[in-house]
């Protein structure tokens, strides 16, 4: 059984490793709020969904107060990072993750 904490853990690490490839925002985009745009373009936008959709919405699952979601992370990160190498270790920890979910 996954403990909340190794879910907690695995979220941090990723966090660190997006403000290191300088892909953490001090300010939500738009899009957050305005569901107009509702299609991804490009990694700096997925980057953007996961620190301020997906990471958020899967702690509070973690923490009992949203549902729980069967979908898997990596498959959309691929798309997004596969062909930029320094993104390894990125996708590397969002199939930690995966597992952990």
């Amino acid at each position: 059984m996954v403990s909340a904490n190794q879910v907690h853990d695995k979220i941090q690490e990723i966090i660190l490793e997006l403000k290191e490839r300088q892909l953490w925002k001090t300010q939500s985009p738009g899009w957050v709020t305005d569901f107009t745009c509702q299609e991804i373009m490009c990694s700096e936008d997925f980057a953007g969904w996961l620190q301020f959709v997906y990471l958020p919405n899967l702690m509070r699952r973690e923490a009992g107060q949203a549902a729980v979601s069967e979908k898997y992370i990596v498959p959309q990160a691929v798309k997004y990072f596969a062909e930029d190498i320094k993104k390894g270790r990125l996708l590397q920890l969002l199939v930690e993750l995966d597992s952990l979910a």
